[in-house]
């Protein structure tokens, strides 16, 4: 969350800061990466953002700051953090608003227009995916409806960036001449919004805006406990701002009402044949053929991710092997000598790097480059409305569909994602089925372990298992947490082409933190088992587990050692075991296969997928949920993954 407090005397926090407002899907955060020249990372569902992003920009000689707030349909929706949006934006302390309406559906949009126009702040509308809008026949008279809203609109394309500097310079310019006015340096325009709804609204407005002035004179803290009246102190809303927040639910049929009356008084439609996309976009959220279609999209990014993955993995795999694994171990002899220690380094350095160069590298960065492609096109959500029934059967809404989807990904974010739960049974019931569900991580160690040794069917079997047991889970813990499930409500974004820069600069910041936070781990726990291995300590920890490992689930002790340390980052428990063979057997112990059965391979893969989350997941629970629903499903999730593994080691005869 972000706060300002008071600006400092000097350097850029005394700049002009703007609001960047808009309803989910309307492209708000490619229009701020057009304007910044930084493209962040957005999953075309609400809830996936869980942090506002503050920006310095600088367009056309004109400096300040772009906040870009979570998407919301309204000032008084619960944002991602739980609270009123209009805390939020209260935070960000902005000296105007940028609001950013979709150009070709704007009845829908305006009304959080004009809420926002109701606040007192200058404000600049952008009449986004003016693109679109003109593919469906939509045309928008610009100037009408700059003269009802009193003021500026630009048509803007954020894809394309048309129209983006223009409506950031205009926003800038109207928050510099706000900052002089409150410096006393220029007299104020005007008296504030006109008047535009019915005479009882009207009325209504006028007297909570006394009172509101009334309260003002006595401590808004004390005599105001919901903390709309601090928006004064702010300076985010006039008084008749706070009053508009104060009758939100009864000014919000007039709100539609003038929306719908603008629209139609600025819209010009012309006929045109429906677009290739909206067609596709009804295809894929009906059953037929949308379930096939999701199926074959799901089939198809498996196989991407198989190919292209395991074709790196065996490039880079064997480029070390050849070029830096000889020089690197003779570098590290010279150094250390050939002791224990050596040894050690010999693990994390040739070992670790190497696991890392093997898995990480190749599985997770694709992975995190077909997400990003799925997204960007929008796709995501559409699955999100397919799936609605299916995910009712586990005790969830529809739109439980999308931290889950997110959480193909990371775990992490779509714990956050939760929030857009409405009920803390949702939310329990969400994170459960979240902490089961395969993120990329989990997705590369079951590719990495399972497709190059076992084959693609093993690992397609392997995911098959885990979403049984998902499925099998959430059933269970709806029947015993029972309640009842609301229809989705999910903004549905449209299809569209993905762009190569967003997709590119998406993937690469998700991997770039991946590389960032793995490869420190995985050197210093690559160490410490050296040291451990080599020191001889590895003896009892091997009799401590072997029966849980060799007993029970038909395993090697060591691989119950990399199954532990995955609980740092899941990627870890293929690269440690890596390592690990590595060290045991040679650099030829790299090939898995030649160490491994295909059926320990499969029952090492449905353990590690299905075990307790990561530290960052299981902080992220304690977090949002509290320590103790946290233990429950982390110890639920070792159980399930331990049961699991046990059956499926005796089905396959190894235990």
């Amino acid at each position: 969350m972000i706060h300002h407090g008071p600006r400092p005397g000097g350097g850029d926090d005394e700049l002009p800061v703007v609001a960047l407002i808009g309803r989910p899907n309307v492209g708000k955060s490619t229009f701020l990466g057009r304007a910044t020249g930084r493209f962040v990372e957005t999953a075309n569902a609400p809830g996936t953002t869980v942090m506002l992003d503050r920006r310095l920009v600088d367009v056309r000689g004109r400096r300040g700051w772009l906040v870009d707030l979570p998407g919301t349909r309204s000032l008084g929706d619960d944002a991602v953090s739980g609270a009123p949006f209009w805390r939020l934006l209260g935070d960000a302390r902005p000296d105007a608003l940028l609001v950013v309406v979709d150009a070709g559906d704007l009845a829908r949009h305006l009304p959080l227009a004009l809420a926002c126009r109701d606040l007192g702040l200058p404000i600049v509308i952008a009449a986004n995916l003016a693109d679109e809008a003109a593919a469906r026949g939509i045309e928008v008279d610009v100037g009408r409806l700059s003269q009802l809203f009193a003021a500026p609109i630009h048509l803007t394309n954020g894809r394309a960036g048309i129209g983006v500097d223009a409506a950031v310079v205009d926003a800038l310019r109207l928050a510099e001449q706000r900052i002089m006015v409150r410096q006393g340096a220029r007299s104020p325009r005007g008296t504030g919004p006109a008047s535009i709804y019915p005479p009882a609204e009207e009325l209504a407005l006028a007297d909570e805006t006394r009172r509101v002035q009334a309260l003002r004179s006595v401590g808004a803290a004390v005599a105001d406990p919901t903390g709309l009246h601090r928006l004064l102190e702010f300076g985010v809303a006039s008084p008749r701002g706070v009053a508009s927040l104060a009758l939100a639910a009864r000014l919000e049929p007039p709100r539609w009402d003038i929306a719908e009356a603008w629209a139609r008084q600025v819209e010009w439609l012309r006929e045109v044949p429906p677009r290739l996309a909206d067609r596709v976009a009804n295809l894929v959220t009906s059953p037929w053929p949308g379930i096939p279609v999701f199926a074959a999209v799901t089939a198809l990014t498996f196989l991407v991710l198989v190919l292209v993955g395991g074709w790196l993995a065996t490039a880079l795999s064997e480029a070390w092997v050849a070029i830096v694994s000889p020089p690197l171990g003779t570098g590290i002899e010279t150094i250390a000598g050939t002791g224990p220690l050596a040894t050690a380094l010999v693990w994390a350095f040739d070992g670790g790097l190497l696991s890392m160069i093997a898995v990480g590298v190749p599985y997770v960065a694709t992975f995190y480059l077909l997400l990003a492609i799925l997204e960007d096109s929008g796709y995501l959500t559409s699955a999100a409305v397919l799936l609605d029934r299916v995910f009712n059967a586990v005790g969830l809404p529809g739109r439980a569909a999308v931290p889950l989807l997110a959480a193909a990904g990371c775990n992490v974010p779509a714990i956050y994602g939760t929030r857009v739960l409405r009920t803390r049974r949702e939310r329990l019931l969400g994170s459960f089925l979240v902490t089961l569900t395969p993120c990329s991580a989990r997705t590369a160690v079951v590719v990495a372990a399972l497709a190059p040794f076992a084959g693609v069917g093993a690992a397609l079997a392997a995911f098959a298992v885990a979403a049984g047991v998902t499925l099998a889970a959430g059933i269970g813990a709806n029947t015993l947490i029972p309640g009842r499930q609301p229809n989705l409500v999910l903004e549905l974004a449209p299809l569209r082409r993905p762009i190569a820069l967003h997709v590119v600069a998406k993937a690469w910041s998700r991997f770039r933190g991946f590389v960032v936070m793995a490869t420190p781990i995985m050197l210093v726990g690559s160490f410490v088992l050296g040291l451990i291995w080599e020191s001889g300590a590895w003896d009892p920890v091997a009799a401590a587990i072997a029966p849980l490992a060799t007993a029970w689930l038909g395993l090697p002790p060591i691989t119950a050692i990399a199954i532990a340390f995955a609980f740092l980052r899941k990627e870890l428990a293929l690269q440690l075991l890596v390592a690990l063979v590595v060290i045991e057997y040679g650099v030829a112990g790299a090939d898995l296969g030649a160490v491994f059965s295909a059926a320990q391979l499969f029952v090492f893969a449905i353990v590690t997928t299905i075990s307790v989350p990561c530290a960052a997941t299981l902080a992220a629970l304690v977090q949002e949920l509290g320590a103790r629903a946290a233990a429950g499903i982390s110890l639920a999730s070792i159980a399930l993954a331990l049961v699991a593994g046990g059956v499926v080691a005796r089905v396959l005869g190894i235990a």
